[in-house]
């Protein structure tokens, strides 16, 4: 890969990234000034107590789930950042495609649920673990996806299935909803040839029988040569 090439897939992947981080970092904002407002409900009526006497006690056990329920959210988002970011550590390991493409679904979901857009997976549960590039493999599919997640209209619906293919895995993204292509690719769309040529995966884009788009990556394990090649 040519040294341009390079510094161009690295400014999108960063990009990639800084999306999903910005989202996930917003809204783990939103809980923390949920249960701080809460938390100072509480406080107020604590001084609004009587010695001796609990006349709010109903009221916190009413409070107190919603703090409970807000603190385990954010404890997800923290273990779901975690395993994004040390995708990171190793530019080759074996993959659980479905855990690596389930952190990025999570990380995407708050992006539909602004636009109004269902995004939903769907994996077999006995998929054949790849030996590949599992943040770049959760990049090609950002680049399937995103695009599609800008331009669908309200009720517009997103599914990510997983399809085990002897030793490899089929990704298909089935977009269904209304939406107007532009005549020309967006970056993401652009970059996906060189990401899913690094990956060593196939692509498919086809019409499925409801009239709706597949967009297929169908990904396999890869030499270690790799490393010499990128």
């Amino acid at each position: 890969m040519k040294s341009r090439e390079k510094e161009r897939l690295r400014e999108m992947q960063l990009a990639f990234i800084g999306k999903l981080m910005a989202g996930l970092s917003h809204e783990f904002k939103n809980h923390l000034a949920i249960i701080k407002e809460l938390n100072g409900l509480i406080e107020d009526l604590l001084i609004l107590e009587v010695p001796g006497q609990s006349v709010n006690s109903e009221r916190f056990k009413k409070i107190i789930p919603g703090i409970n329920e807000r603190i385990a959210q954010a404890a997800e988002m923290c273990r779901v950042l975690s395993g994004f970011s040390h995708r990171m550590d190793q530019p080759l390991s074996s993959i659980n495609v479905s855990d690596v493409l389930q952190e990025e679904i999570y990380l995407l979901r708050r992006f539909a649920q602004q636009k109004q857009v269902h995004i939903e997976s769907l994996f077999d549960g006995d998929l054949p673990a790849i030996f590949n590039n599992p943040s770049l493999l959760q990049f090609a599919v950002f680049c399937v996806v995103w695009p599609t997640l800008e331009l669908l209209e309200k009720g517009g619906r997103i599914v990510i299935t997983g399809t085990g293919k002897n030793q490899s895995v089929e990704i298909t993204a089935i977009l269904e909803g209304k939406m107007e292509r532009p005549e020309n690719d967006t970056p993401w769309e652009a970059m996906l040839p060189q990401v899913l040529e690094i990956l060593g995966a196939e692509f498919s884009h086809r019409i499925n029988e409801d009239g709706n788009e597949d967009v297929a990556i169908t990904i396999s394990s890869i030499e270690n040569s790799y490393r010499d090649n990128t």
